[in-house]
This record gives C-alpha cells, structure tokens and sequence, in this order.
C-alpha cells in the first residue's frame, strides 16, 4: 500500500492505493474493504479524494496517467488524463476548485489538470525539479499556493502564477 487519506466528510472512511493496481475504500465499521476498484494497469502509487464530492477521486499510477473516479460508478473512470512520461508519484485535489487536480511525477514535472474541460485538460506545467517530484501539496488556506519536494532534495513554495524557482528551499 501506497497512500491511504482520509474522506473529507465521512469520519470513518478512507482510501488506499495499492501495488496490485487496484483503489481500496475502507470503512472503520465494516470488518473489509467495502469497494476494490481496479483502478489502472499498473501499481496505483497515489490517490486522494475531491473536497467538494465526496463520491469523486483521482488516482495517480505507474502508468503514467492520472484517473479520475466516482465510486458510485467504479466500472471506469469518468476521466483518464495522460500527460505524464513517467510514473505519477501523488495526486492532490484543489481545495478551492472542484475540478482542479495537480500531480507529481518521476518524470520532475508538476501538472495542474482541469478534468472537467476536454478542450485544455492541462492547465499549467511546471518543470523546476531536476529529480523525481515525489511531493505535493496545495494550501488550504492559500489560494494557489503551492509546495513540492523531489529527490533533487529541494522544496519549493510558489504561486500558481509565478516560477517555483524564485522560492527554493
């Protein structure tokens, strides 16, 4: 197992990403798991649920891709987003948008995807690591704020709108 968080409005219900490709949905009052979707083709390294929805996930994988899921429909994701040329280390649902997902990746570059605009699902790029970007996260307080780690061992903290590079840390 990967990743586990938290549902952002059921206390006792989570997710967990999984080396044998498959996203877990545990529920503290059930002895299992009370969903297993197979998520993608390959191990599921990342997910994390949408704050405005609660039924609404995105997956990051090995696969390069980035999916994103209701569980009330688990048979396929309702998006898949490509963009990626390796493995997508973490996924990270805005806080302030509902249909805004970043994500992390081997390849050293952070995405920012619009999941519900097919016409330009890729928001913003940003290429500032020069090892694997392996964390991510987005202020909840902050609109547009963001962080991110890599194996280059450097953080950096930046406005959506500006270069990560002018704040390293």
């Amino acid at each position: 197992i990967y990743e586990a968080t938290w549902n952002p409005a059921h206390a006792d219900v989570f997710a967990s990403a999984s080396g044998d490709n498959t996203v877990k949905v545990w529920d503290l009052r059930q002895p299992a798991s009370t969903l297993t979707m197979p998520a993608h083709e390959n191990e599921v390294l990342a997910v994390d649920w949408n704050k405005y929805n609660d039924c609404i996930m995105a997956t990051g994988s090995v696969d390069k891709t980035v999916r994103i899921w209701d569980v009330r429909l688990p048979g396929q994701p309702i998006n898949v987003l490509p963009g990626h040329t390796y493995a997508v280390r973490r996924v990270k649902c805005s806080p302030h948008a509902e249909n805004i997902v970043y994500s992390c990746s081997y390849d050293m570059s952070l995405i920012m995807w619009d999941y519900a605009n097919p016409q330009q699902q890729i928001v913003n790029r940003w290429n500032h690591h020069t090892e694997f970007a392996v964390g991510l996260d987005v202020s909840t307080l902050v609109p547009g704020l963001l962080a991110s780690a890599g194996w280059d061992e450097l953080c950096y903290v930046w406005r959506e709108g500006s270069d990560p590079r002018a704040n390293t840390m």
